[in-house]
């Protein structure tokens, strides 16, 4: 299956480069807003650049200590469950899944019982590490 094609307010996370990238989730490490804003539409967004799914993860690996908002919560885990049960990740898509997992836990786990009965066996896999990776619940 191509590529899904980006919507034209995404268009120029796919020309970032690598550099730019890392320099982008370095700049979560300060906690400033106007990062953190940006680094969630990155890791929304449906860019296939080179070293996109490493940054994606790191930025994940980072946003997780952040203080982020109920939209911001929901447009990540819905980008990522939606990358699950499409089958559509790359590289390091544990580290969104973990995100996924810490910001809104009942909706991955669904989505990972979901995806269980995928005929694609990487969906699948990725589904059962969902399932024996989930959070202890804090009672």
């Amino acid at each position: 299956m191509p590529p899904a094609s980006i919507p034209a307010a995404h268009a120029d996370l796919q020309r970032l480069l690598n550099t730019e990238l890392h320099a982008l989730a370095d700049g979560l490490l300060s906690g400033e807003q106007w990062s953190i804003d940006r680094c969630v539409e990155f890791v929304v967004a449906e860019s296939h650049g080179y070293w996109h799914g490493r940054a994606r993860a790191m930025m994940c690996r980072r946003l997780k200590h952040c203080r982020l908002g109920r939209t911001q919560r929901t447009q990540l885990v819905e980008a990522i469950v939606g990358r699950l049960l499409a089958g559509n990740f790359s590289e390091q898509f544990k580290d969104q899944l973990r995100l996924a997992l810490r910001l809104d836990a009942t909706r991955t786990l669904a989505a990972a019982h979901e995806a269980l009965g995928s005929s694609r066996c990487h969906v699948a896999r990725y589904a059962r590490w969902v399932l024996a990776h989930r959070l202890p619940r804090a009672d």
